[in-house]
């Protein structure tokens, strides 16, 4: 019989602010040392609230119950945060949801991964390499890194950790279909290198490629558990059935909305990047119509979202022209001060747009004060039950919330905004499947009713497949199409 090497037994998380709301309703379960499960489940399941739990990082405001209890030491009290978090290191080591988070803005990587004192340059060198990043990436600091492969650098992090149980939550958000098998054959390689492996995730790749146990969460409660290959492939649960049917393979293609005579944002002989000697792309020019899902795909680190920040004027290109309906943002200040509030931005990190100690209902209302405009009294509400938010999340800070709830709280923010166009960076990358299914429709519906434009930024080609009218790739030498086939060369960097 296998030995349990992570216990949690009757855990039960409640919100102290929301008269005892339960988040996590009396969830218990084992994993036998070197093996490894994964937690699958919508948006605010609580799944990633089990993960902060077992590593004693549960944010305040929440009353906690229960015992976790690793390898053969005494069972913790799952509210002792001090015990769970004394066991950082040598026993538990986790790769967070948000990888912003878990860095120093002000070191370099190399200093960060060199943590464990027994660590040589030379191990730390061929832990990059492992997550194919090159040894040079040890003097980047975290601000030069896209999302995915900070998400790498982490993975190479945890390689380093003596700890025996690792903890991944959404190991593979904002990676592009290769980098994503790559993070799967990793954790496969800590698992059979004798880890434990905890995985948060609502990726079907991940659960499927790692096999193992899976655990169904909705609303708290553990509904459906399983081997891997049983669970996914004759679910006997209703939830888990619709879960799977959301697959974005799975969705019929929309239909195109833009109004060609209408050019909202235009790029010519665009060069744009981070280095001189190697631009992320070169020469590129697009067109995006009111209207018009615009999106860029690309393996990760290709500067999809680089060319995203240079489209919206945050990030002067190397050369080249950005146009907001004539105006260049670059060339004429004036003109972009009076259009910025009409191009805004969905970052693929929500935690980072909202100040952590007040609530987000106070942030959204801040919106009133810098458009000037009062909103109508159910303007909010209805935006909320449009986007499946509740509005007891108004009462929150972002720490309170899931990372699912925090991306369609700043959607909700810029719609108040009345934006002309948006460019959103991995905006589901945080999401369920039915979640994620629902906010694309959501915003696909907006783009037909609104007349909003959307750049969409995604490593996720079945997405976009059915939700874009144009295809921008990057990483490769053209650009294809759903209308037309454009020829551009576009050049895939190095770190360097």
């Amino acid at each position: 019989m296998n030995t349990p090497h992570l216990t949690i037994d009757s855990l039960r998380i409640a919100s102290a602010k929301s008269a005892g709301q339960m988040l996590v309703d009396g969830v218990s379960l084992t994993i036998p040392k070197g093996k490894s499960l994964c937690v699958i489940g919508e948006t605010g399941s609580g799944k990633s609230l089990v993960a902060q739990a077992v590593m004693g990082l549960l944010p305040p405001g929440l009353a906690v119950s229960g015992s976790i209890q690793i390898a053969t030491g005494t069972a913790i009290n799952a509210g002792d945060v001090s015990a769970l978090r004394g066991l950082w290191s040598h026993t538990t080591s986790i790769i967070p949801q948000e990888p912003g988070a878990a860095f120093d803005p002000l070191m370099r990587i190399g200093p960060q991964l060199g943590g464990w004192p027994q660590q040589s340059q030379a191990e730390i060198s061929a832990a990059l390499a492992t997550v194919d990043l090159p040894a040079s990436a040890k003097r980047l600091y975290p601000f030069q890194l896209s999302g995915g492969m900070a998400q790498r650098v982490l993975v190479a992090h945890a390689m380093l950790s003596d700890a025996s149980l690792v903890i991944a939550d959404e190991p593979t958000k904002g990676l592009d279909g290769p980098r994503i098998a790559q993070v799967i054959a990793l954790l496969r390689h800590l698992r059979d290198s004798g880890k434990t492996v905890l995985v948060i995730t609502h990726d079907l790749n991940v659960a499927r490629g790692l096999g193992g146990e899976v655990v169904v969460m909705r609303d708290g409660l553990i509904v459906e558990r399983g081997e891997a290959d049983q669970v996914l492939r004759e679910p006997a649960h209703a939830y888990t059935r619709s879960w799977l049917a959301a697959d974005p393979g799975h969705w019929a293609a929309c239909e195109t909305c833009l109004q060609a005579d209408d050019i909202v944002l235009a790029a010519h002989h665009l060069t744009g990047g981070h280095d001189t000697a190697q631009p992320l792309f070169r020469d590129l020019h697009l067109h995006v119509h009111k209207g018009e899902v615009l999106a860029v795909v690309g393996p990760s680190g290709a500067g999809k979202t680089t060319l995203g920040n240079v489209l919206l004027g945050l990030m002067p290109p190397m050369s080249g022209e950005v146009s907001w309906a004539g105006c260049d943002p670059y060339r004429d200040p004036n003109g972009a001060r009076r259009l910025r509030r009409r191009y805004q931005k969905l970052h693929q990190d929500p935690t980072t747009v909202f100040t952590p100690h007040r609530t987000m209902g106070a942030q959204l209302g801040d919106v009133v004060d810098v458009t000037r405009q009062a909103l109508e009294p159910d303007h909010l509400p209805a935006l909320m039950d449009r986007l499946k938010l509740s509005p007891q999340l108004l009462t929150r800070r972002v720490g309170e919330v899931s990372g699912g709830e925090a991306q369609r709280l700043a959607l909700a923010r810029l719609l108040l905004m009345n934006p002309a166009l948006l460019v959103a960076d991995e905006p589901t990358s945080r999401l369920d499947p039915i979640v994620q299914q629902q906010t694309m429709m959501l915003l696909r519906g907006i783009v037909a009713e609104d007349g909003l434009s959307l750049v969409l930024i995604s490593h996720q080609r079945n997405l976009v497949t059915a939700v874009a009218d144009e295809i921008v790739e990057l990483g490769i030498q053209n650009v294809s199409s759903a209308r037309s086939m454009l020829h551009l060369a576009v050049e895939e960097s190095a770190v360097s």
